[in-house]
């Protein structure tokens, strides 16, 4: 059974539906066409090189494909152990040499599966040299791998064997069209499969993974979650796993977003999936009051298909990313959901992060008591880090704050979606709605974009002032009070 959260990478067709919609809100909106499908650029937009400056993502997903070209740092630094540049890395964490000049991918994974491979050890932590994945983990009790087959990666630890997790660590941290180019990634890979004979088994598992990356927050700054409980329902039990929520993954949700920055996608549609009309997050028990939800816009076009209200937003539709038996092929057919809106907001808060270190000059990574970034007082003369710091809570805040209300499409977007697509926008860009309308209802504080980033690095200079985002913030502390309720209510003895 296909592991019922993970969001689908390949879309399918759900015209009628869409179109359904589209018709109730170009009624509201006096909007009547559907937006024009761009050309891609010829080149993807390069983010300045931030020196002397680290920030560590860790992606909880189905695994990696350390081979691609957009995971490569040909960087002094990417060759030597992380422990040597990351204080508090474990330095019992072992190398993979790779063979990355191979011609193609499953050339490489054949070269490399007896020596390599075939020897991964579940809860164990890897690095790959020459890349910028610093470190590679497996909590998935997987069958050893078939070297012997001309496509050995079923059954593989760590590798990606049906794309989402190549999908997700693109989309927050790869070198082409990641959110932080500059940043590393940490693969957090678990099962894509619940064992029918004991499917709460799939609960300990997914509860193993967020959780040693929380416990790793000395040095990994934060954790994005492509992934979910197949229905917003709920077991106290805990017998059916991740079919539905129950009390040891919600506890362990709130747990890993008190330690470090987690994301959580809020799903697609009705039940988590299937596009059309979104469900409320209030109804989904294992978003819990400290995780950050992540829904989706297209390219600056409303949805209204993905969970509400989530607390940010990213490109949900036509997401450029890596594909996952390729050494080098994108496309932006290749993300898609909120899978892959919530590594790009991951990623642009990991951006917001490493420009605050290099502000203050700071060389670390990860959480020492509840502080992110530190360095000299005064370097900048107004914004949050006149005192020398970033809180990891000034840090979430300035996140969501600086979130942009009213999006327009970015290049990292990908092109918009149509009808055609189960993930399609209404055809309305934001920038067209009355300013009168509470957006936040549908995409919170906005979305995390190449505007929200620049807004961000100005604040924290001291060249712009922190947005007065009043109305929002009224909103999301009474949402925030419902989910503590709930929460008392999910978790109770």
């Amino acid at each position: 059974m296909t592991y019922p959260a993970l969001e689908p990478t390949e879309k399918t067709r759900m015209r009628r539906a869409i179109l359904a919609l589209t018709g109730i809100v170009g009624l509201l909106v006096g909007a009547s066409s559907l937006p024009a499908v761009a050309a891609p650029a010829d080149d993807w937009p390069v983010q300045p090189e931030v020196r002397d400056a680290n920030a560590v993502v860790a992606v909880v997903d189905t695994g990696i494909n350390p081979y691609h070209e957009t995971f490569r740092d040909d960087s002094p630094q990417a060759k030597r152990p992380p422990w040597t540049y990351i204080e508090g890395y474990p330095k019992n964490a072992t190398r993979l040499d790779l063979t990355l000049d191979a011609k193609d991918y499953w050339t490489a994974v054949k070269a490399d599966c007896k020596r390599v491979w075939s020897k991964i050890k579940p809860g164990k932590l890897y690095w790959v040299p020459g890349t910028k994945i610093v470190g590679a983990i497996t909590f998935a009790p997987q069958t050893a791998i078939d070297c012997k087959s001309e496509e050995p990666s079923a059954g593989g630890r760590i590798l990606d064997n049906g794309g989402h997790g190549t999908m997700t660590a693109s989309r927050a941290t790869s070198s082409q069209y990641g959110a932080c180019q500059h940043c590393d990634v940490v693969a957090v890979q678990f099962s894509a499969s619940i064992p029918l004979g004991s499917p709460s088994d799939s609960t300990v598992e997914a509860v193993n993974s967020i959780e040693w990356a929380a416990k790793s927050s000395a040095w990994i700054d934060l954790q994005s979650n492509s992934w979910g409980p197949f229905v917003p329902g709920w077991d106290p039990t805990g017998q059916a796993g991740l079919l539905t929520s129950n009390p040891e993954l919600v506890r362990a949700v709130q747990k890993v977003s008190e330690k470090h920055l987690a994301f959580w996608a809020s799903g697609n549609g009705a039940a988590f999936r299937g596009g059309v009309a979104g469900h409320p997050t209030l109804l989904s028990p294992h978003l819990a009051p400290d995780a950050i939800i992540v829904g989706g816009n297209d390219s600056g076009y409303f949805t209204a298909w993905s969970g509400f209200p989530p607390h940010i937003v990213s490109d949900a539709c036509n997401s450029w990313a890596a594909r996952y038996t390729d050494m080098a092929e994108s496309a932006d057919t290749v993300g898609s959901g909120t899978s892959s809106a919530t590594p790009f907001a991951a990623g642009g808060a990991a951006r917001i992060l490493l420009e605050a270190r290099s502000i203050l000059g700071d060389d670390s990574t990860g959480v020492a008591g509840k502080v992110v970034a530190s360095g000299p007082k005064h370097l900048v003369h107004e914004g949050p880090l006149v005192d020398g710091k970033l809180t990891l809570e000034e840090w979430k805040r300035l996140t969501f704050v600086t979130a942009t209300p009213r999006p327009q499409g970015h290049f990292e977007d990908g092109t918009p979606c149509d009808a055609a697509s189960p993930y399609g926008p209404m055809p309305v860009a934001w920038n067209d709605i009355p300013d009168g309308y509470p957006e936040y209802l549908h995409i919170g504080y906005g979305a995390v974009d190449a505007d929200s980033f620049e807004l961000a690095a100005k604040v924290m200079r001291g060249k712009a002032p922190v947005p007065d985002r009043t109305a929002t913030d009224e909103y999301f502390t009474q949402d925030r009070a419902a989910r503590e309720a709930l929460y008392d209510v999910y978790t109770a003895p």
